[in-house]
């Protein structure tokens, strides 16, 4: 099979990400490269990571054709074999001593405004919450554990007290770190929850939060969190292979998340809930609104 010549530059820290050249944010911009050269196309070509609020792409192939140019020649040459790299884990050092200051923890604080505390101490304990120390404290980990519970990364996320993401101070624990050459290969989140239940329905949701309220509101079904609207891939629902699997995508301005998840249904055999592009508002699909918060 025959590989791209221009992919999207594969994440290796903040500095691979740039601002966006359509909505202007900074560390949201995916700049296409050249696989045989190993240089960035210019600037302008590439895509922001935020599909939902901003969802510019300009294609290596736009590109050419804009500006009438043709690829430039490269000589074809034959790599040497190598062997795949080994996906990397975060230490469970780490992990143990992320499982405290429940009560600095700002997420912790939103969900008990929410449920009581058996419920909040049950969705902390399926789900391994952590807590973090930066951003002066209080900070959320989302804990991305595989289904032989292994670590394969955490995400950093701040919050405020009413459950609000703080715009800025969010990260990867294998950044914050600063390990050596770390191969990460990322998970849904909550993919460890699935062999605890081996006949249930799964629910996908984009955002970690939301999973653990629909886990609190609706335990019919395991919830689990892409991470993303982009979160879906082969390797991720490798683990849901003979499972019923609901997906229920964000509202969004001319239904671009839902057309996105409905190619990924379709290709996958997953169900897909229109819930959201019937009964939101125009404002509410603007602002991206979830499940959750239809059920909240």
């Amino acid at each position: 099979m025959q590989s791209s010549r221009y992919i999207l530059e594969p994440y290796s820290g903040r500095s691979s990400r740039h601002s966006c050249p359509n909505c202007g944010k900074t560390k949201e911009f995916t700049r296409y490269v050249d696989t045989r050269t190993g240089e960035q196309l210019p600037e302008q070509v590439g895509r922001c990571n935020r599909v939902d609020k901003c969802a510019y792409h300009y294609t290596p192939k736009q590109y050419f054709s804009d500006n009438r140019l043709k690829p430039e020649k490269a000589k074809v040459y034959i790599p040497e074999s190598r062997s795949p790299r080994s996906v990397s884990y975060i230490h469970n050092k780490t992990f143990i001593a992320s499982l405290t200051k429940y009560d600095e923890n700002n997420l912790v604080k939103y969900l008990n405004l929410l449920f009581d505390a058996e419920t909040v101490n049950h969705l902390i304990n399926i789900y391994k919450i952590g807590t973090s120390r930066r951003y002066n404290g209080g900070t959320t980990i989302f804990w991305q554990i595989d289904t032989l519970d292994r670590l394969r990364t955490g995400k950093l996320i701040k919050y405020n007290e009413n459950g609000h993401r703080i715009k800025g101070k969010n990260n990867w624990v294998h950044s914050v770190l600063n390990i050596d050459k770390f191969v990460l290969k990322q998970c849904l989140f909550g993919e460890h929850l699935l062999k605890y239940s081996p006949g249930q329905k799964v629910g996908i949701v984009e955002s970690e939060k939301t999973a653990i309220i629909l886990q609190a509101k609706v335990p019919e079904l395991v919830w689990l969190a892409t991470g993303g609207a982009d979160g879906l891939n082969v390797d991720k629902v490798k683990p849901l292979q003979g499972r019923d699997v609901m997906l229920f995508p964000d509202a969004s301005e001319n239904g671009r998340i839902f057309q996105k998840w409905k190619s990924k249904a379709d290709q996958f055999g997953f169900g897909i809930s229109d819930y959201l592009e019937q009964y939101a508002n125009d404002e509410q699909k603007s602002n991206g609104v979830d499940i959750a918060d239809f059920l909240m």
